[in-house]
């Protein structure tokens, strides 16, 4: 598992199940598409990438991929 974490204003309230969905954002420039395109890549490995919100401030960002042991199995 690799975890990147900030101490930023952490996840949109009520909106946090929305951030990995194509054009959602909650940037006045942004295009709502990095966490899916990065969560599209990750599933192409047959990994998995969530996020979780950090107390009190902050999200982590994590994410897994087989290895290749488990791929042949």
């Amino acid at each position: 598992m690799v975890s990147v974490s900030d101490t930023g204003v952490g996840l949109p309230d009520q909106q946090a199940d929305q951030i990995f969905n194509p054009f959602f954002t909650t940037k006045a420039h942004g295009t709502g598409m990095g966490l899916r395109i990065s969560r599209s890549i990750v599933e192409s490995h047959r990994g998995r990438l969530w996020a979780t919100d950090n107390s009190p401030r902050g999200a982590s960002f994590c994410f897994t991929l087989p290895t290749k042991a488990e791929g042949n199995e």
